[in-house]
This record gives C-alpha cells, structure tokens and sequence, in this order.
C-alpha cells in the first residue's frame, strides 16, 4: 500500500508538472507574440508618426531630388579610384582589379546617418509618448491600478532619455564616418581605428589648406572648419561633449532642483558657464538639440563631397589595353 500510494503521488506530481509546463509554454507563447508584433510595428509607426511632423526629418538629398545625389555618390566614389560602372578592354583581357573600399567608406557614412536619422525620430516618438501618458494616465493598460500606471510612465519617460543617448553617440559616429573617408581622400589612410573626424580635419588645415589654393578659397570646406570647431549647440565641440558626457560620465536624465548639489558634485572640476551648456534639458529642449545636430549633418553632406572633389583624382581609366 505505502508503494501504491507513492506511485499515486509520483502520478499526480507528472500531472501537475505537465500542466506547469503547458502554462509556461503558453506565456511564453503570447510573450513572443508581443514581441514580434512590437518588432514588426515599429518600422510601420516610425513612418506614420514622421508623416505627421510639422517640420520634415532631414536626408542627405534635397527633398525634391530625382536621383541626382546617388549619381554624385557614385561619382566622387570614382574620383577616389571606386570601380566604375563600363570599362571597355581588348577581347582576351581583362578590367583591373576594383578597389571597393571608396563606395564602401561612403555607404557606411549614409548608412550612420540613417541610423542617427532613426535614432533622433525614435526619441520624438518617446517624447511625444510619455507626455501623453503622464498627462493621461489610463490611456494605459493598467489604468485601474494608479501605481502600476504611475510606473509605466515612469519607464516610458526612461527609454526616451535612453533613445536620446544613443542618438547623441550615433550623431557623433557619422561624423567620425565622414572623417574616414576624408583620411582616405587626403592621406590615402584606410585604417581609421584612432584618428576621428577632429584630428583628419586639423590635418587637413594644417597640410594640405596652405597647399591647395581652391581648398582654402572653398566655401565647403570654411563651413565645414567651422561647424569643427564651433562650440554652438549646432556645432561639433558640443556635440563631442554631450557624448563623451553620455559615454563616460554621467546618464542622461531630468536634473530637479533637489539634485542641484549632486549635478555639481559630478561637474565640480568645470566651470559654472560649461556645466550649463552640458546639463541635461527638459525632453523637448533636448529634441531641440538633437534636431538641430540632425540638420547640421544633413546641410553638410554636400560640403563633405565638394572637398573630395577638389582632392586629386584617382578615377580608373576606362580604356584598357
């Protein structure tokens, strides 16, 4: 009987286990779901939330472009010795080896825009999300719990000020894109693992402007020289400061009064004038930089090209015997 009864026990814990294990797989089952569905909405909200902006996100191209910035891509690609599209050989030969690494510099330097582009328009969408929520709290799932709902807006409020972060890094990533193009277009340097945008700009000035009559006279590269060293939210100083601050030093957040004291504890070595320009703004005075960056990089662009095109050409010859 006692073996009986603990076969008996035995059976019904390999019940209970079976059902555990279907409740488990069914939760992960709808977790999964929610994931997928979020995963594959997010492109589709993205768009439909850009659409309804006042003001349009910025690109690369002019906004009524008809394919005129590919083709000056694939050309300056070219000019710096990229394949080109025809070459005419003699029967039995053969067209010379291509050198990818120019259309493959540029297309990693519009591919981080874009990847900022979406960043910074993630970051709107949070903005505008939280807002709403924390002023209408049972917009949410948890409406009937007033704590939960409170926490949920909470989190909301947080992964805007993440998606901020990494569009600042990712602001300052492109540039450091278009500077490892233009080690290339100047220096024929491939490796780009220590020189960033800074540095290849003052190597620039410093040996190739007092040679190159056209680069110091060209409207690009002023521009250009300026933005690198302006100190303006819409400059590249600042910029570098708001992501070495968000890389090493401190997380983005909304700084209260009864933080003062501990926002100052962090900076105490900066003086009050460079610690107001760091601080962190409310989330729409923080999208108001982030756009005005975003801008920048987009109005540049063209400028970026123009001084590559003043470089020596490198183009491949298209007849080859």
């Amino acid at each position: 009987m006692k073996l009986t009864g603990l076969k008996y026990v035995q059976a019904g814990n390999a019940m209970s286990d079976i059902d555990a294990e279907d409740e488990q797989h069914n939760r992960l089952l709808t977790v999964l779901s929610h994931a997928v569905s979020h995963v594959s909405n997010e492109a589709i909200i993205l768009a439909q939330f850009e659409a309804i902006q006042d003001e349009p996100f910025p690109h690369l191209w002019a906004r009524n472009d008809d394919g005129q910035f590919s083709m000056r891509m694939d050309r300056v690609a070219e000019h710096l010795g990229g394949p080109l599209d025809i070459y005419v050989v003699r029967d039995g030969h053969q067209a010379p080896p291509a050198d990818n690494y120019p259309p493959a510099a540029l297309q990693e330097a519009t591919d981080v825009f874009a990847r900022a582009r979406k960043s910074v328009l993630r970051a709107l969408m949070f903005s505008a999300g939280f807002q709403v929520l924390s002023e209408n709290p049972d917009l949410t799932d948890m409406s009937d719990e007033p704590a939960v709902a409170q926490a949920l807006v909470s989190q909301a409020q947080s992964a805007f000020w993440e998606h901020a972060e990494a569009a600042y890094i990712r602001l300052y990533s492109f540039w450091d894109r278009v500077g490892q193009v233009l080690d290339f277009a100047f220096f024929n340097i491939r490796k780009f693992d220590q020189n960033g945008f800074n540095s290849v700009m003052d190597r620039i000035h410093v040996n190739a402007v007092p040679m190159d009559a056209r680069l110091k006279a060209s409207g690009s590269w002023k521009r250009l020289r300026t933005f690198q060293c302006s100190e303006k939210e819409d400059g590249l100083k600042w910029l570098l400061q708001r992501r070495n601050l968000v890389v090493h030093s401190l997380h983005l957040h909304p700084v209260e009064a009864v933080q003062e004291d501990v926002f100052k504890s962090q900076f105490n070595h900066l003086d009050v004038a460079h610690r107001e320009k760091l601080r962190p703004r409310t989330p729409r005075d923080e999208m108001d930089l982030l756009a005005g960056q975003l801008n920048r990089a987009a109005e540049l662009f063209s400028d970026f090209l123009a001084i590559i095109e003043l470089t020596p050409s490198r183009k491949p010859e298209r007849f080859v015997d």
